[in-house]
């Protein structure tokens, strides 16, 4: 396991890099299209144009197809999901939805920057799939990074996404159980949107 970059996109779900190359496939394309919107996404500036606010939007819109946003939300809370009302859970998603766009997005474009991401492997097993990839770091060495996918209503959707082995769903899964745990869920709501006004 490598500390850097655990640390530095635990908190994120993609990752960004150059045109990739390598396997191709439904799954991979479904990794290609995440990672070219993520890519074209623009933070906000004091004044973003009408043109980038659309970008922005048909980005954010295949991001949270494949994504799942909702259902990423339900596999991190854990049993708290099922305390919320639907609104409470409409919230929270929409919470994460937002921490990736300001928070996780940038994060990721400044660690891998330019690296080159080859796609390596490609298995399917019908409704699910993993994509393999691996990323060569100048200062961190290699780093094999797998995307899971599930099929859902005839698309190819992200399920989670594993660096050197390491889940991020899982890691973020106990992180939040931990604040829940220690404070509550409103203090994990309340640290949530901390964060996201730092940004």
């Amino acid at each position: 396991m490598k500390p850097k970059i655990i640390k530095g996109v635990l908190v994120m779900v993609v990752v960004v890099g150059l045109p990739l190359r390598g396997w191709a496939g439904p799954p991979t394309d479904a990794v290609k299209r995440l990672l070219d919107s993520v890519r074209s996404y623009k933070k906000d500036p004091p004044a973003l144009s009408a043109r980038d606010r659309a970008a922005n939007a048909q980005a954010q819109k295949v991001v949270e197809e494949t994504l799942m946003i909702p259902n990423l939300a339900k596999q991190v809370l854990g049993p708290q999901w099922e305390k919320l009302n639907a609104d409470q859970q409409k919230d929270f998603a929409q919470l994460l939805m937002e921490l990736l766009e300001k928070v996780a997005y940038p994060k990721s474009a400044e660690f891998f920057g330019d690296l080159r991401i080859d796609y390596t492997n490609e298995k399917v097993s019908s409704p699910e799939a993993v994509v393999e990839t691996l990323v060569s770091h100048p200062k961190e060495g290699q780093v094999a990074i797998e995307y899971h996918l599930r099929q859902l209503n005839g698309k190819w959707t992200i399920s989670d996404v594993l660096l050197d082995g390491v889940s991020l769903v899982t890691n973020l899964r106990a992180q939040m159980q931990q604040v829940i745990g220690k404070e509550s869920y409103q203090g994990l709501v309340k640290r949530m949107r901390d964060k996201l006004a730092e940004s």
